[in-house]
């Protein structure tokens, strides 16, 4: 179980890395991705926040099992 919450913690803390990049024009391809996803290139930390909480969760999944 704790696996899957990585997983999720990782591609959303990517997925928040790209938008981030896409917002300040360091990506070729920032136009097409923002142009999509105009709120995320403007506000990352909307996903960020989601993937620290999933990392500090999948944490406290693991710690228990010890």
């Amino acid at each position: 179980m704790e696996g899957a919450v990585f997983v999720v913690a990782f591609l959303l803390a990517a997925a928040a890395a790209v938008f981030f990049s896409a917002g300040h024009g360091e990506l070729p391809w920032s136009y097409q991705i923002c142009r999509y996803g105009d709120v995320l290139c403007q506000q990352p930390s909307w996903l960020g926040i989601p993937a620290l909480l999933s990392l500090i969760w999948a944490l406290f999944l693991r710690v228990d099992r010890l």
